[in-house]
């Protein structure tokens, strides 16, 4: 999301399809336009996609930060920017969080501090250790699942005490390193096999083969859902994927799923979507506040399915002209460029 790189149009094509369908997840919990546990086909096209959202993100993160070449200063700098950014988050939407609530902010504070290490790994040791990594992940989730917690938001989202916000932040949190961190080395693996003449995620039979078994595990978890009339996937619920906490059935979809967006944007360019991703920093952190001055609009007004749903969308899609708008008219106010220029400095 924030690298030292030059502009590369299909990443910030990609940085722009994660933020708005950031947007678009939180806007659809905000207006909540399914009631209950829906399994209709449009209640899971949202939901999927938006699940998308998040391993998309932290994936760019990490392919960035292996391209970056930041120095100790630069990476402490970050990391405390980000914190920042977080608790900016949590005060503008006080209805979702607390101050201090950890967050997929917080959580790319703690890799870019912890970074070298990931970065050492990949380079002195065969690229082929993160098919063990995730094998030894999803055996910790399958024998432990205790250690991510329970599907309860107000226990994700809790901060009164520092136990428990080093607890959320490393464990069992909304965006906790554990597993979190899987889909930031994929994104620094992805950067390690670019070269500077094709800057793009390589397609042969290794990365095929990956997206053709997630693909039929995800189809066949979809069938064995309806078989056995449960639900195939929440963010909290029980449900064969499960997204507070990640379990290793998620996990798989987000790795699937994040590689087939990769694939599909960086041969179909979405030109429109550059600038919203030149500065999705920015978006991701005040798109909030509307979110938190309107939150009870649905209830107030009582809005219908499909006005909710409509408003939802609109949410999501008018931060791309308001992103055109804003590069065009103020290039020089956004996160991202106080970010470059306080690193640069360091």
């Amino acid at each position: 999301m924030m690298s030292q790189t030059s502009r590369i149009s299909h990443i910030d094509s990609l940085r722009g399809v994660a933020v708005l369908l950031m947007v678009m997840v939180h806007a659809a919990a905000t207006w909540n336009p399914f009631k209950g546990d829906q399994e209709t086909i449009l209640a899971y096209l949202v939901s999927g996609l938006g699940g998308l959202a998040a391993p998309l993100f932290v994936t760019l993160f990490g392919w960035g930060m292996y391209r970056s070449k930041l120095n100790v200063k630069a990476r402490m700098f970050q990391a405390t920017f980000l914190i920042f950014c977080q608790i900016l988050v949590n005060i503008s939407s006080p209805h979702l969080f607390n101050p201090l609530t950890p967050g997929i902010l917080s959580l790319m504070a703690l890799l870019t501090i912890i970074f070298p290490l990931i970065q050492y790994i990949l380079i002195k040791l065969n690229k082929n250790i993160i098919i063990l990594i995730l094998m030894v992940t999803f055996l910790f989730q399958i024998l432990l699942p205790e250690i991510q917690g329970i599907g309860d938001w107000g226990d994700r989202v809790e901060d009164n005490s520092l136990r428990t916000i080093l607890s959320n932040l490393f464990l069992t949190g909304t965006y906790p390193l554990f597993p979190w961190f899987l889909l930031f080395t994929i994104g620094a693996t992805i950067s390690s096999l670019e070269t500077k003449s094709n800057q793009t995620l390589p397609v042969n039979q290794k990365s095929i083969l990956v997206v053709v078994i997630g693909s039929l595990f995800c189809i066949v978890t979809f069938i064995m859902a309806q078989y056995n009339d449960k639900l195939w996937a929440h963010p909290t619920s029980d449900a064969y994927l499960t997204f507070f906490p990640a379990n290793p059935a998620f996990i798989v979809a987000a790795i699937t799923g994040t590689l087939l967006i990769w694939f599909l944007v960086q041969h179909f360019v979405l030109s429109l979507l550059v600038s919203t991703g030149r500065i999705s920093l920015t978006i991701y952190v005040i798109h909030f506040i509307p979110l938190s001055l309107m939150h009870n609009f649905d209830n107030d007004y009582q809005w219908s399915v499909g006005l909710s749903a409509s408003i939802v969308m609109l949410y999501t899609l008018i931060w791309i002209p308001i992103s055109l708008l804003w590069l065009k008219y103020l290039p020089s106010i956004n996160l991202e460029k106080l970010l470059r220029l306080a690193r640069k400095s360091l």
